[in-house]
């Protein structure tokens, strides 16, 4: 009971609380997990996997790993090796100094993106292009690519944005277009720093070299077809529904569509056309076993001869236009 505070103690020490001689806990205001935010900055806040994209890489690396083999004529082994999420700034801060930074196109995408490769990937297709074998590769050391170089990473380029639009064929048919090259990355500026981009680390081993290359897509590039890429489903290798079909085309054979026959055409002028009386005579140079044009819906679709056909004007398909 010796811990028990008498009334002149507790007197005392409400008086010193009052007073501020006695320092308690500030009253705060509980937290609610509110944050600022900035409108600046390029964030976003993405949960889950991307199927669609991994698919699409994993097809990338079966069709790149084909073409490069057969540039360097020796088996090379392509595989994925990690796909995040990153600000464009931090990518940009990764590279080392040369780099063969690659800008190109996504067309009918939006924007720009990248791929790259580090300097001794660079060296060891240069070396493997011009017939080289075990020795030692080259090393970088910090010099820039000579123009034979960057002919031969040129061609690899081409190669690996034509393999990337058959990759993405079951997500969208893409063009990509190379616009231009460059070895410093402080002068690559495709996107703000703070931008969010995706990195594709792809590992690429020939003989006992192993490198890197990489792709960098700023992900405002490809929100139109997000939603394909979180789903995973490849359009290309949708089977067909052939009830669906079967169904559409007898749907198609009763609609009704509109048949013309050319039997002539003439020019006149102004003044002529003025002029016109009852009974006159246009003269449409066109005889009467000449072959008309049929048009359905306004396109021509097959030629034929005039005639009668049960007390009825008609005409004889003589002939019928191959499909385009």
């Amino acid at each position: 009971m010796n811990n028990l505070l008498s009334q002149d103690e507790v007197d005392a020490l409400l008086k010193g609380m009052d007073s501020g001689e006695i320092e308690t806990e500030s009253n705060t205001e509980p937290s609610y997990g509110v944050r600022t935010f900035d409108f600046t900055c390029h964030e976003r806040v993405i949960r889950g996997r991307m199927p669609g994209l991994e698919m699409a890489n994993e097809r990338f690396g079966r069709v790149f790993r084909n073409s490069v083999s057969g540039i360097l004529m020796k088996f090379v082994d392509v595989s994925i090796h990690g796909l995040d999420l990153i600000k464009f700034g931090e990518f940009m801060r990764t590279l080392p100094l040369p780099s063969s930074i690659n800008i190109f196109k996504m067309e009918p995408l939006k924007g720009f993106a990248l791929v790259v490769f580090e300097a001794p990937m660079v060296f060891a297709f240069i070396d493997q292009f011009f017939g080289g074998g075990s020795k030692p590769w080259v090393k970088s050391e910090g010099r820039y690519f000579t123009a034979i170089e960057q002919k031969v990473i040129k061609k690899i380029v081409d190669t690996a944005l034509n393999d990337l639009a058959k990759a993405w064929e079951g997500i969208l048919p893409l063009k990509p277009e190379h616009v231009g090259s460059e070895m410093n990355p402080q002068f690559v500026t495709i996107v703000t720093p703070s931008e969010a981009v995706i990195r594709i680390e792809i590992q690429i081993e020939i003989e006992d070299f192993i490198g890197k290359m990489f792709f960098c897509i700023p992900y405002s590039i490809i929100e139109p077809v997000k939603d394909k890429l979180f789903s995973g489903i490849r359009t290309n290798f949708m089977s067909n529904d052939q009830r669906w079909i079967a169904r559409l085309k007898d749907v198609l054979k009763d609609s009704y569509v509109d048949l013309q026959v050319d039997i002539g055409k003439v020019e006149l002028s102004l003044r002529e056309l003025v002029h016109m009386e009852k009974g006159n005579v246009i003269p449409l140079q066109t005889s009467v076993s000449d072959e008309l044009t049929i048009r359905v819906e306004g396109v021509p679709k097959m030629k034929g001869t005039a005639g009668f056909s049960r007390g009825n004007q008609g005409i004889r398909i003589t002939k019928i236009f191959e499909k385009v």
